[in-house]
């Protein structure tokens, strides 16, 4: 089948999509959460920790849209995770270690804090039992992302210096 296949979901439909996007699928990250989490995963490898990354090669690495990184970037420098130099041999840095950078704390920067929302079916008596389940299953969500950091996902890639970008 190619590097796609065939998913049973929980209606017992199906869906197709890229191995690679997976978890981000199945944890519904949007694909501006999933490209901050990759671009602080490349300032954060071995190689990368103490020299500015420009942001035109984590797009090209990753395969980001590089006006859609740029944005993402700025995101991430506002809230304090990244810091930037500009000109011809400037990029990006981690600003704090990435064991301090947990998955939470890129959620909360890229899609905002989790908010209730309102039921589609707001008229329905019923409506907030569902809700209700959805909070509790978006504060799971938040709790056990919390206790992941960049450096964790760093350790379980086990990339350290074998990870090494040929240009």
């Amino acid at each position: 089948m190619g590097d796609e296949e065939d998913v049973a979901v929980a209606s017992d439909t199906r869906i197709k999509y890229h191995d690679e996007k997976w978890c981000t699928r199945k944890m519904n990250l949007s694909a501006k959460t999933e490209y901050a989490c990759l671009a602080l995963l490349e300032l954060a490898l071995p190689h990368n920790s103490q020299k500015l990354v420009q942001g035109r090669l984590i797009a090209e690495r990753h395969g980001i849209p590089a006006a859609f990184l740029v944005q993402i970037l700025q995101r991430l420098k506002q809230a304090g995770l990244i810091n930037s130099t500009r000109g011809k041999s400037g990029g990006y840095i981690l600003a704090r270690s990435p064991k301090y950078i947990s998955l939470t704390d890129v959620l909360d920067i890229i899609e905002g804090s989790a908010n209730s929302g309102v039921p589609a079916a707001e008229g329905s008596p019923l409506a907030p039992l569902i809700q209700d389940v959805c909070n509790e299953l978006a504060e799971a969500r938040r709790e056990s992302l919390k206790t992941i950091t960049i450096s964790d996902l760093i350790e379980r890639a086990n990339v350290g210096e074998s990870l090494v970008w040929c240009i």
